[in-house]
């Protein structure tokens, strides 16, 4: 009997020591899984993080850049207003962000990614893509200087106290903050009938209306079908072989697209236009390639004409169209002679890619009293008293479209149908709209060109729509300026 338990507690113990080596080596195992997962997790969370890096850098570079040499602002406010609350939505991003301002250029790094923006006199800022390693410093370029505007004002006081409270009420912080309204201007029949800045800020500043340069580029455009050198009905695939683009470039695009589908929206190209690193509209704005490539090389989601989708990429890939029109002259001189001399503006700037086209998207800088004489150029054109921007080209751009979700966009400007962002002004209503709350609002029958531009990053606290409605109850119930 004995014997017998001793060979059982024998054969219990002889089970127990291999039960513990399966279960050691099943431990093993479980460690060695736990490590390669966490290992695969640091690599995919630091590859986010070297993305979101990339674009962080690209961003803060550019706007330094811009913010300083284009728009005489200085660094710390560039810095704390602009670049640094756009990086705090990517969590602990701007926490390691560092910056160095140059003689003619900024640059940025965030963890591994380097980003650096050069300024040349009357072209502005180009980001010359986003590295791993940072390269070479570039030689100094003198700034250039801004020139007095003749646009006619009464000051950043006016004496009519209903505008005076208006005013205000455009200023106005909520609760929590982020509005940050920058500078806001009233043209009424022709003449700045209210006009006000906020520090640092000034009359002579000027500031980037991110989207708003494609209504300019709506304007650049009209006038060269106007001089018959372009057409909406041009196919862009034929246009880009015309250019000596290679076939390669775009070889995905519909042969039945058109200029007037890039325009309004409608190209139908698998283009995103999401703000996330990795996505097409981040890779556009801060890579090292051509930006009207970007787009040329996505191919088509839908057939084109039968779906609105907002696009930047195809506003660029018109911007190149359009600059290829100018017989090799460079777009800034061409601009001047065509645009800013006869509107009297104060010497915009216009910023190109790496390869020079204007980003036709994106970066346009212009003062307020600019954006406001654009505006009002604009309003002239809606009602044929232009002389060289016909009322047919302003009139077509602001019909809204026939693609499905488009009925509130024409080409290149917002419309008040439809959706009804203004649902208090009339349906003729339209306005150019750009990121951070910028906005140059058209409202024809009322003869009113209101500008307001911010560092607005929650875009709904601009809360412009009840100030544009007691702007217009003003102009129903005023005399001001020449009938």
């Amino acid at each position: 009997m004995i014997g017998k338990q001793r060979a059982f507690c024998g054969r219990l113990a002889a089970g127990h020591r291999a039960g513990g080596g399966v279960a050691v080596e099943d431990r093993s195992g479980r460690m060695r899984k736990i490590f390669w997962a966490a290992l695969v997790a640091v690599g995919v969370v630091w590859f986010i993080a070297h993305q979101a890096g990339r674009i962080g850098v690209g961003y803060a570079a550019k706007q330094l850049c811009s913010g300083v040499f284009v728009s005489g602002l200085p660094e710390d406010f560039v810095l704390a207003q602009d670049v640094r609350p756009r990086l705090a939505t990517v969590p602990l991003l701007s926490n390691f962000l560092t910056t160095e301002l140059g003689a003619d250029s900024a640059s940025a790094r965030v963890l591994t990614a380097y980003a650096e923006a050069t300024h040349r006199p009357g072209y502005g800022c180009t980001l010359h893509g986003v590295a791993d390693l940072a390269p070479a410093a570039n030689g100094e370029t003198s700034r250039a200087p801004g020139l007095a505007g003749d646009l006619p004002s009464t000051g950043q006081v006016t004496t009519d106290r209903r505008l005076e409270v208006i005013s205000d009420k455009a200023f106005i912080e909520p609760e929590d903050g982020g509005r940050n309204t920058l500078a806001f201007l009233v043209l009424h029949r022709g003449q700045v009938v209210a006009e006000r800045y906020a520090a640092p800020v000034t009359a002579s500043t000027r500031l980037q209306g991110w989207s708003m340069n494609k209504s300019l580029m709506a304007s650049f455009v009209g006038l060269q079908v106007t001089a018959g050198r372009m057409a909406l009905s041009d196919t862009v695939a034929a246009g880009l072989a015309s250019r000596g683009v290679a076939p390669g470039q775009f070889a995905g695009l519909s042969d039945s697209m058109t200029l007037k589908h890039l325009m309004s929206m409608t190209s139908g190209l698998d283009f995103e236009e999401r703000y996330f690193p990795g996505d097409d509209v981040t890779d556009m704005l801060y890579g090292d390639q051509p930006m009207w490539t970007v787009p040329a090389a996505q191919g088509q989601r839908h057939d084109p004409g039968t779906v609105f989708s907002y696009s930047s990429g195809d506003t660029n890939l018109v911007s190149f169209l359009w600059q290829t029109t100018l017989g090799g002259e460079p777009y800034p001189v061409w601009l001047d002679r065509e645009v800013y001399r006869p509107l009297g503006l104060d010497t915009p700037i216009l910023e190109p890619d790496v390869s020079g086209i204007q980003v036709g998207s994106s970066f346009a800088f212009l003062t307020a009293r600019d954006w406001a004489q654009v505006g009002q150029w604009w309003l002239d054109a809606w009602h044929g008293r232009d002389d060289r921007l016909p009322r047919e080209w302003q009139r077509l751009a602001v019909t809204p479209g026939v693609g499905a979700g488009g009925e509130n966009y024409g080409l290149g400007f917002w419309l008040n149908t439809g959706q009804r962002m203004f649902p208090g002004l009339p349906d003729n209503t339209f306005h150019a709209g750009g990121n951070s709350g910028q906005f140059v609002v058209v409202i024809p029958d009322s003869e009113l060109v209101v500008v307001r531009l911010g560092l607005t990053l929650d875009e709904s606290k601009s809360a412009l729509g009840p100030v544009l409605g007691e702007l217009q109850t003003w102009a129903a119930n005023s005399a001001t300026g020449p009938g």
